[in-house]
């Protein structure tokens, strides 16, 4: 609900504060006082488009603040701070470069107002007249109008689509990748079997190109070697380093009696000596292994080969190979299997199918119900507001096959009356006719479907457009039954309507200002009585409109 609304430079409007209450309330004035600015204001606090040339000719910007009422269950829902007791402070500055949003004084994007405005108001003008004739614009209304079971029944049907549209789309991709796949596979097998032949194992590359090394350098290794093992082992040269720390190990032995210190340094040496004893067997050893045969230099290169031209365009190493071979034999098994597993994909999409079979038929048979139930109820309010043999023909086409939305599409179709053919809704009316079935509509959906209702305010800019007389009145009086539920501000130029506000607020224009003020009973007499005639001082007219209040206020009394 809207409980506040402030606005500053916007259009004709210097500076206006309303406070608006529950029930019915009523903008009226003379034509190019600024009712509209009213529903431009809160079209902007809704995240409508700012128009620059809204803005009050010599005001640097055009301001408007809000304050909304809104179910603490929603806020919770969109993560909204309120202002305390679940009020909602939106305001928006229109300058003219930029403009800017603003939700409980913080700046916020204007796309989160306009993902708020359904729990805030709907605004109902000419561009729903256009709804009117869009055939998703009309399932949506049945829908609607069909109750919660329904709505929780459309949600299960539209999930059942969106499983049977994924599971047809892996069916078809799988499909599409067979034939390349088959190409890929005859690539793939040759070169793991030459895998599994060659044995492969990590950190063989590195192994072979030592071994490689060490052949090709066998004379040089081994003159190198046998040099360091001759002065370790002595010879031809004389004592060696290891008879000579043998030696000297002995001499500290012998002067261990003279000086019990050094057998600290005699310990040291025996375990040199060790050492570089087993440092001349293992020299020893790998003398005698090492050889420069060709043969096997010849085999290393070949197998060097091999895995090369196995990493080429697939690993850098052998371990990345083997990780590469892994995930190749995981494809093969796949394809060996595609039968498998195109025919489980094949049962999915099936089963899917089926699912949106069933729920679609359950969701047409509560959406036959539902239509004849909206053209009886509307039919009754259309002839209350002066379409009496009108009908409104609710029809559900079969589809030829399942759509995201159900098994049927959906159209709306208007009889003016008994021998007349039904035309398209929103062809062949006029725009009064269109008015009045747009509020038939909307009263039909709040008392028999309240969960329909997107926010707790309704506004209607000109809904009595075309309309007169009695056909007047019964737009109040169902405007009036709407209010009982709902906040419905209308701007209107019609006493008869205007004759069953529970507040009424008159826009007034004084040269190049307009001020927006609320009514007392007393001057709402005089309002409707200028009207009614043009005429605020008509003693007739005054009569007039105060009979339409009296007799507005028992009727209202009696709902």
């Amino acid at each position: 609900m809207i409980d506040e609304l402030h606005i500053r430079d916007l259009g004709v409007i210097e500076e206006a504060h309303l406070e608006l209450g529950p029930g019915l309330t009523v903008i009226t004035g003379e034509t190019g006082a600024g009712k509209t600015v009213l529903l431009t204001s809160i079209e902007l606090l809704l995240g409508g488009r700012a128009d620059t040339s809204k803005i009050r000719t010599g005001a640097s910007e055009a301001v408007v603040d809000g304050v909304f009422t809104v179910d603490p269950l929603t806020l919770t829902a969109l993560d909204i701070d309120s202002a305390g007791d679940g009020d909602v402070i939106i305001s928006r500055r229109v300058g003219p470069s930029r403009s800017r949003a603003y939700l409980g004084r913080r700046p916020t994007p204007v796309t989160v107002l306009h993902e708020l405005s359904p729990h805030l108001a709907v605004i109902h003008g000419q561009a729903d007249q256009l709804n009117l004739r869009s055939a998703t614009y009309q399932r949506e209304l049945l829908d609607e109008f069909a109750g919660e079971q329904h709505m929780s029944l459309l949600a299960d049907y539209r999930a059942a689509w969106k499983r049977a549209v994924h599971a047809k789309r892996a069916r078809d991709e799988f499909e599409a990748s067979l034939d390349e796949a088959e190409s890929e596979i005859q690539q793939l097998v040759p070169v793991l079997e030459t895998l599994d032949r060659l044995d492969l194992h990590e950190g063989e590359d590195d192994e072979l190109r030592i071994e490689a090394e060490r052949i090709t350098n066998a004379e040089e290794l081994r003159a190198s070697l046998s040099a360091a093992y001759a002065l370790l082992s002595g010879g031809t040269q004389g004592i060696g380093a290891t008879d000579a720390l043998g030696q000297a190990s002995a001499h500290l032995q012998r002067s261990e009696r003279l000086d019990p210190q050094l057998q600290q340094l005699t310990s040291r040496a025996l375990a040199a000596g060790a050492e570089l004893e087993a440092l001349r067997e293992d020299l020893s050893d790998y003398l005698d292994g090492l050889d420069a045969d060709p043969a096997r230099l010849d085999e290393i290169h070949a197998r060097r080969r091999q895995i090369t031209s196995l990493l080429r365009g697939r690993a850098t190493t052998i371990t990345e190979l083997l990780n590469w071979a892994g995930t190749a034999r995981e494809r093969v098994t796949q394809w060996e299997r595609k039968d498998d597993a195109l025919a489980e994909l094949t049962n999915e999409l099936a089963e899917a199918q089926n699912e949106i079979l069933t729920i679609g038929r359950s969701l047409s048979r509560s959406r036959h119900e539902a239509a004849r139930s909206l053209s009886r109820h509307v039919d009754r309010e259309l002839a209350g507001l002066s379409m009496k043999d009108t009908h409104l023909h609710v029809m559900l086409a079969p589809r030829e096959r399942p759509g995201p939305h159900g098994l049927e599409d959906v159209s709306m179709e208007l009889q003016p009356h008994t021998s007349a053919t039904p035309v398209p809704l929103g062809h062949g009316a006029s725009g009064g006719e269109l008015s009045r079935i747009m509020l038939a509509l909307e009263v039909v959906l709040a008392e028999h479907a309240p969960h329909a209702a997107h926010g707790q305010a309704y506004i209607f800019d000109e809904i009595d457009s075309g309309v007169g007389g009695r056909a007047a009145r019964e737009v109040g009086r169902r405007l009036a039954r709407l209010a009982l539920s709902r906040q419905v501000l209308v701007v209107t130029h019609l006493p008869q309507v205007a004759a069953w506000a529970t507040n009424h607020l008159l826009i007034v224009k004084n040269g190049g200002t307009t001020t927006v003020r609320e009514l007392t009973n007393e001057e709402r007499i005089v309002e409707l009585a200028r009207m009614l005639s043009g005429s605020e001082s008509s003693t007739t007219a005054r009569a007039h409109a105060a009979e339409l209040l009296s007799q507005a206020k028992v009727a209202q009394s009696e709902m």
